[in-house]
């Protein structure tokens, strides 16, 4: 990799520990010893979400956290901060 790299942010997700049940009524389902759990970072703006714990929360924030967050994360929009934009 050459150049510059620079994190914006960051998307930590544990996935927990569980077994998967083999037989019975309830086969292929899983139970957990650890719940999954995640969380999001932005570097620009210094925003921190809460921890989210659970499988079905988890998979939901992992798909929209990220995408909201950027949709209004004041970092981005404001246009003084943006690389090679011009101050007012």
């Amino acid at each position: 990799m050459t150049g510059r790299v620079t994190v914006n942010d960051a998307l930590f997700v544990d996935l927990g520990e569980g077994r998967e049940i083999k037989h019975g009524a309830r086969a292929g389902q899983i139970t957990y010893t650890r719940q999954p759990r995640a969380r999001f970072e932005c570097v620009r703006c210094g925003y921190a979400s809460p921890t989210v714990t659970g499988p079905a929360d988890v998979r939901d924030f992992v798909a929209n956290e990220p995408t909201d967050h950027r949709a209004v994360c004041p970092a981005i929009h404001n246009t003084t901060n943006r690389q090679g934009a011009k101050a007012a």
